[in-house]
């Protein structure tokens, strides 16, 4: 089906939104598990794009997930084709200072004296929940683990004490005063011998200074409990700076205008901006260069990202049929051939991977390669146009 415009075409590959018959907007579903490790039941906030029934997605595990699911779903669906679709899984809290603090604290009189279950809490993330996940949805071996405050403890435990469960990971704010800054006096002894290779990392932090107090003097304010987050963090930083782990990708940003309690939605948009600043496909590289062969490119382009997330990445179809009208456009009929036989051999089950393609042959006089890739689409998916249009060529 030809959707290219003289706008040439869109690099950014907008995800649909599913609407129900009551008009109902829906950005996921809640789904639950049941866990043997934590004895209990789990609610999980899941997102799934709408793709094609046999594309694979990168996996974004959000921490405190009533808080943050869909803040994330509505980042990733607006930035689609600069970042990765992927499936969103937002984990919900029973216990939440049991489960996001890795060391126990005797608790405070009239509080609950129950943190200290994060080895458990991840064990459960590891043996119960990727599974369970990697069973029901589209998932691809590509894991992204988000956490805000004690949720950022919980992601440096894993990047320094779980390093092979995740790929990359965002830490926002996170808590590392907590147990008298033990794993950050753990992270500045051992930083050096971890093997971080091929792992990404983005840290955030947001300004819970005093007034008139600076990133310099705020290692000083150790009066103020509002300053315990600023103090644990910026040595966190200053070690990572200083250590450079073995090929570790990371970079961190200050939020001069942000609190603890505000920071999380713009720093899980830098945060995937950062990780994914290779994914766009930026078709801008066409301009003025027709000798460039845009199937060439394509395919250079997303043999890289395989590469980078170590999984098969496939190129959208949308794009790819984008593409392919505007070098039949262009009068490069060769090219587009090839982008439209790859839609086919990359998305066997579109009706509109073969609607385009019989668009291309009844182009180019191929009356009955058309006729048949007519009859292909409807035979998956039954449309109006496409109908229309094998009846017409069917009357000439």
């Amino acid at each position: 089906m030809r959707i290219f415009t003289t706008l040439l075409f869109c690099t950014i590959c907008i995800s649909a939104i599913a609407q129900k018959p009551d008009n109902r907007i829906v950005i996921g579903a809640v789904d639950t598990i049941f866990s043997k490790v934590l004895n209990e039941k789990r609610a999980l906030l899941i997102h799934v794009p709408n793709g094609g029934k046999d594309e694979r997605y990168p996996v974004l595990y959000i921490l405190d997930g009533e808080d943050h699911f869909n803040s994330a779903v509505g980042i990733v669906q607006q930035m689609a084709g600069v970042i990765p679709d992927m499936v969103i899984v937002g984990i919900t809290n029973t216990v939440r200072e049991r489960d996001l603090t890795p060391t126990h604290v005797t608790a405070r009189k009239g509080q609950d004296d129950v943190s200290g279950g994060g080895e458990n809490f991840m064990k459960f993330i590891n043996d119960e929940l990727f599974p369970y996940v990697d069973s029901h949805y589209p998932t691809a071996p590509y894991r992204v683990f988000s956490g805000h405050s004690l949720g950022g403890l919980t992601v440096v435990n894993a990047l320094v004490n779980h390093t092979a469960l995740f790929n990359a990971y965002i830490v926002i704010d996170p808590s590392l005063w907590w147990d008298n800054k033990k794993l950050l006096k753990q992270i500045q002894q051992q930083l050096s011998t971890l093997n971080l290779a091929k792992k990404s990392l983005f840290v955030a932090f947001a300004n819970n200074m005093s007034p008139g107090v600076d990133t310099i003097t705020v290692m000083q304010d150790t009066l103020n409990p509002r300053t315990n987050v600023t103090r644990s963090v910026l040595p966190f930083i200053k070690a990572l700076k200083e250590t450079k782990p073995k090929a570790l990708n990371w970079s961190y940003k200050f939020y001069p205008n942000e609190r603890h309690g505000t920071i999380e939605l713009n720093a899980e948009y830098d945060a995937l901006r950062y990780l994914f600043n290779y994914y766009a496909f930026l078709t801008s590289q066409f301009d003025g260069h027709p000798e460039l062969n845009v199937d060439a490119v394509l395919a250079a382009h997303f043999k890289m990202l395989s590469e980078r997330l170590r999984y098969t990445v496939v190129p959208p179809e949308s794009l790819v049929n984008s593409l392919a009208y505007y070098c039949w456009g262009t009068n490069k009929s060769k090219e587009a051939f090839s982008l439209f036989k790859r839609n086919i051999d990359n998305h066997p089950q579109s009706g509109n991977a073969f609607d385009s393609i019989g668009d291309f042959y009844a182009g180019t006089g191929e009356k009955q390669k058309a006729i048949e890739a007519y009859i292909k689409s409807l035979s998956l998916q039954e449309t109006v146009d496409t109908r229309r249009k094998l009846e017409e060529l069917r009357k000439k």
